[in-house]
């Protein structure tokens, strides 16, 4: 409750505010919510090396693989719920990233993504903790950070201030970027 609030009033500051401060507030919302999923993704659910390495390089593994076949419903129900919060932690950190960056664009941030989502997998895999090293993580992290990139690039449009294509040039007036 104490992060949703926070996030209100960052977000009714940020709206209100001039399009520098806006980033800045972007910013610090982008380093929260990366934070958020660092947290979330890399913290050990046992000793550091203590764990049993799984590694899933299967699409769709949990859902249309050998592997899902033994599975009980619960088991279906939480791998869902899994792959669903796995797209949800990147929507706003893709939204705060493409907000806070000066030069930004929809490809850098999903390549961004993209890069973050497997670099977690890779610590994951180092720390050998009780994480299990999974695609289907890659690719869900990398929808949302995609759907992220939507929103942002459409709320941008929707405001005016959205790229036409894709392109920024600096306002000199403001000292601030602008999109055309």
């Amino acid at each position: 409750m104490l992060v949703a609030a926070l996030a209100s009033v960052l977000l009714t500051r940020w709206t209100a505010s001039a399009p520098a401060e806006r980033r800045r507030i972007a910013c610090l919302l982008f380093f929260a919510g990366l934070a958020v999923v660092l947290v979330a993704t890399i913290m050990p659910t046992q000793l550091p090396g203590s764990g049993i390495r799984y590694i899933s390089l299967t699409p769709g593994g949990a859902f249309f693989d050998s592997e899902s076949a033994g599975m009980y419903p619960m088991e279906r129900r939480m791998a869902t719920a899994t792959s669903i919060a796995n797209a949800a932690m990147f929507v706003p950190l893709a939204i705060f990233w493409y907000a806070a960056a000066k030069r930004s664009s929809g490809r850098r941030v999903l390549v961004g993504g993209l890069s973050l989502s497997v670099g977690i997998e890779i610590v994951q895999l180092i720390m050998n903790a009780g994480r299990v090293v999974d695609i289907d993580d890659v690719l869900f992290n990398t929808t949302g950070a995609l759907v992220g990139v939507l929103v942002a690039g459409a709320s941008a449009r929707w405001g005016g201030k959205g790229p036409k294509g894709g392109r920024h040039r600096v306002d000199p007036s403001e000292g601030a970027v602008a999109r055309t």
